[in-house]
């Protein structure tokens, strides 16, 4: 007599921890090498991006070509810490996971992503007088740049001199000189103790477009769906 074969069934436990699972690793993979969004929480960008302005990032550009000057990009904070802190807190699985000690539970952590505009590529010399941008000693100024202080600092004492006043320098090779659009309230490059040059190694993407947005006065529905360049 011929033996029937026992199929046995997974349990439904079974079945919804591997479905979560599967879920879980698929969004990890979009959100670390295909797209993101995140919200604009500063006016550094202004006016081409504004507070409240909420972007969907291209991950995947920089990973085929390389920067170019005028590219808004996307990077990873350059003060904050590599991991979590304190650190002996955390254990470290597959990063950005990790195991948090004291809630016995996982945890997500990655630097806050940032967005300004590539001005200095490596070797290019920058240089600002008087609040006038030269790369390579030629004038550079877009018709995204803005200005709202009229004030302009040029005692090297002041903490305002290196926003006015930069350089000239050289940008070192395999980093990049960056800039906020709104250069009066932008903190970037020109703070060279706080931020510094940006490596290429932390740049994670390229803004495509605005997805929402909403302000002080409300939804700003001309804004939605608005490309960023």
């Amino acid at each position: 007599m011929r033996r029937r074969r026992v199929v046995r069934r997974k349990h439904w436990i079974q079945d919804w921890l591997e479905a979560i699972l599967f879920a879980f690793v698929v969004a990890m993979l979009i959100r670390n090498y295909t797209f993101q969004n995140f919200k604009i929480p500063t006016g550094s960008m202004e006016s081409t991006l504004l507070v409240g302005d909420y972007l969907v990032a291209n991950k995947l550009k920089y990973f085929f070509t390389e920067p170019e000057r005028e590219d808004i990009v996307t990077f990873r904070h350059p003060t904050q810490p590599e991991e979590p802190e304190p650190r002996e807190n955390f254990i470290r699985l597959i990063p950005p996971i990790y195991w948090n000690k004291d809630t016995n539970f996982f945890s997500y952590y990655e630097r806050m992503n940032i967005v300004k505009r590539i001005i200095g590529m490596p070797g290019d010399t920058v240089e600002i007088r008087n609040k006038r941008l030269y790369v390579n000693d030629e004038f550079h100024q877009g018709d995204y740049v803005q200005f709202v202080d009229r004030n302009i600092y040029r005692d090297p004492y002041s903490r305002f001199y290196h926003r006015d006043n930069y350089g000239p320098e050289v940008v070192p090779d395999g980093h990049y000189f960056v800039l906020g659009d709104n250069r009066d309230q932008s903190l970037d490059s020109r703070s060279q103790d706080q931020f510094g040059y940006l490596p290429r190694e932390d740049i994670t993407g390229s803004p495509l477009f605005i997805f929402f947005s909403r302000g002080p006065e409300g939804i700003r529905w001309n804004r939605i769906f608005q490309s960023i360049k």
